[in-house]
């Protein structure tokens, strides 16, 4: 009793701590986001977003299924930190060699020069994100969310800073390419500091067979899941145009933000304290659940009040020149609402050591969502429609990530409805009233205050006057953490 309420507090501590540290990281990022979108062109973030479409690809090596295998493993020593390091840097060195020599065919492929020496630079951020790999899998294992929040500020303060000034001064894409090299420095040194993780820089061989027969499944996982997430910008980039996937990029930013700022927050402190239990599937299951009713019950009406409010927020922030981002905000709002599940059932099954689950879920989920891809894009034409296929296969995909759970957990759908509803049904009523609000003959501006506020106000009614236990929940853990604060 004593160690699972040891284990909660730590875990409600982390949390806050992780929360802190994506609330204001994102907050600095979208502030600077918003920044240079205003100053930059739509052009100028298509360089940029053509380069993370091939590294996304190549990172996925680096900080895949080995530094999950370090977080899952109980008994992980120094020695099995070492190994992955030693793995990650081979790694980096073999794709920087790579797209040192893929970027004059990366640049002939989308008819952009820049390309070239764009990718040569960014390509360092291999080693760096190697090395950051085994900071952050020894930090989340031993549940120090704290030591996160200063890299991240750190890292994110000072390349906004060089982001902004090289934008001001008109060195356009290579103003983006600054910024990112530079938060990966930064970030990664202070963690270097703050970790002290000092390593003998062994290889053991039979560590790395123990580690990879575990994270080699989820390895593989990721690897397709990756492909499937990139193929829809590679071909909106190579079928229409460079700026059709900025418009793409920057309507998934957003909504990209708030998900990293609410579910992969409470995501990122699920799979470490899950761990630490995993054979105790009563307590796994329940902190799934809270996990499924508290993300909700934050997400849904995050989610579905951007999308009401796109159009305008697009208008007063980004200025006009963006407005072809909106259909793809909206979409992405309803994707990224859907991710809060899928990522719940993915933790609780990861966490109990079930790698090879995540695998065949992977394979079956990926064989759907290409045909659905390749049927939009041979049958719909059209960027915005090729986008609006990830709605159907978010709804795969909740469908299936659900499924193993009913065995292993004992979790089956109508216990996710059971959990989920009470949350989702307001959000809609909220966002019905709010995307009408539209209508209303006002300044863009009073009009874009006036939605947030009439959204809050009406879904935290509905919370009081249907007595939601969530809303109990998050006003009595908040009362909780103020006075713990001021003790």
């Amino acid at each position: 009793m004593a160690e699972n309420q040891n284990l909660k507090q730590k875990t409600v501590t982390s949390i806050i701590w992780k929360g802190l540290e994506r609330v204001s990281s994102q907050l600095v990022s979208t502030i600077v986001s918003i920044v240079l979108a205003r100053i930059l062109m739509p052009d100028d973030y298509s360089v940029v977003s053509i380069v993370a479409i091939f590294f996304a690809f190549c990172n996925i090596f680096i900080s895949g299924g080995l530094n999950s295998a370090l977080v899952q493993k109980k008994d992980a020593d120094l020695v099995d930190y070492s190994t992955v390091l030693i793995t990650n840097m081979a790694l980096a060195t073999v794709l920087y060699v790579i797209m040192f020599f893929m970027a004059p065919l990366i640049a002939d492929l989308y008819d952009r020069p820049i390309l070239i020496p764009v990718i040569r630079v960014m390509s360092f951020t291999f080693f760096i994100n190697g090395y950051k790999a085994i900071l952050t899998a020894k930090i989340s294992s031993d549940l120090k969310f704290k030591k996160f929040f200063y890299s991240t500020i750190g890292g994110t303060l000072i390349s906004a800073i060089v982001g902004i000034v090289m934008a001001l001064k008109g060195y356009g894409a290579w103003a983006l390419v600054a910024q990112q090299m530079t938060s990966a420095v930064i970030g990664t040194l202070i963690l270097t500091f703050s970790a002290r993780l000092i390593l003998p820089l062994k290889f053991s061989l039979k560590k790395f067979k123990k580690l990879f027969s575990y994270g080699g499944k989820l390895f593989l996982a990721s690897i397709i899941t990756v492909v499937y997430n990139e193929t829809r910008p590679l071909i909106v980039g190579i079928k229409y145009s460079g700026s059709e996937l900025a418009y793409y990029k920057k309507g998934e930013t957003f909504p990209s933000l708030l998900n990293t700022i609410t579910s992969n927050t409470l995501a990122a402190t699920l799979f470490p304290a899950m761990s630490k239990v995993q054979d105790k599937k009563d307590t796994v299951l329940s902190i799934m659940r809270r996990y499924f009713k508290t993300g909700s019950f934050v997400i849904f009406p995050v989610m579905l009040g951007f999308l009401a409010v796109a159009q305008n927020f697009v208008s007063v922030v980004l200025t006009d020149k963006w407005l072809f981002s909106v259909p793809y905000i909206q979409i992405f709002c309803i994707v990224y609402m859907l991710d809060l599940i899928q990522i719940g059932n993915i933790q609780a099954i990861q966490s109990m050591g079930r790698s090879d689950y995540i695998l065949i879920m992977e394979i079956v989920k990926k064989s759907i969502y290409f045909l659905i891809v390749f049927l939009f894009i041979f049958f719909v034409d059209g960027a915005l429609w090729l986008a609006a296929s990830s709605i159907l296969c978010s709804c795969v995909a909740t469908i299936v990530n659900t499924f193993p759970n009913r065995k292993l957990l004992g979790y089956r759908y109508k216990n996710l409805l059971r959990d989920i509803a009470p949350n989702l049904i307001p959000a809609i009523l909220m966002c019905v009233v709010v995307y009408y609000m539209n209508f209303l003959n006002i300044n863009v501006y009073i009009l874009l205050i006036l939605q947030v506020i009439v959204g809050a106000l009406i879904y935290v009614a509905l919370a009081f006057i249907f007595k939601n236990e969530n809303f109990k929940y998050v006003i009595d853990l908040t009362k909780s953490l103020l006075k713990k604060r001021h003790k």
